[in-house]
């Protein structure tokens, strides 16, 4: 399985409950607008591991709307597909890791480093 030799992650994971943490990825196939609609597994400053019903393919770009429980506005984001489970060990919706590299505004990246912290925080207690 995709990720499972690597012990050392850049930043903190943060799980999140899918059912009450909403991702949308839009893409294009060709040159046809795509919006996927599943759930966010875990977070981190420099990525997410998401469920959708359609697999994207490894080193896709797309474009992520992020809703995060608690917070007011969605973050919104660029992203780069790294991996996607297999469909003989995943079948079903999809689970696959994105790696930010860009977002849409500083606010949103901002947004996200707080509400991070804020869990880490909250879990710590």
């Amino acid at each position: 399985m995709p990720g499972k030799q690597q012990t050392h992650r850049e930043f903190e994971r943060i799980r999140l409950q899918p059912m009450y943490t909403a991702v949308t990825a839009s893409t294009s196939v060709q040159n046809c607008p795509l919006r996927l609609h599943g759930h966010v597994y875990d977070i981190s400053e420099g990525g997410v591991r998401i469920e959708l019903d359609d697999a994207l393919d490894p080193g896709e770009i797309v474009s992520l709307h992020l809703e995060l429980p608690g917070t007011d506005a969605a973050i919104e984001a660029s992203a780069s597909v790294v991996w996607v489970h297999d469909e003989q060990d995943d079948p079903g919706p999809r689970r696959m890791a994105l790696k930010f590299t860009e977002f849409l505004n500083p606010s949103d990246r901002n947004r996200l480093v707080d509400y991070i912290d804020r869990e880490r925080g909250r879990r710590a207690a």
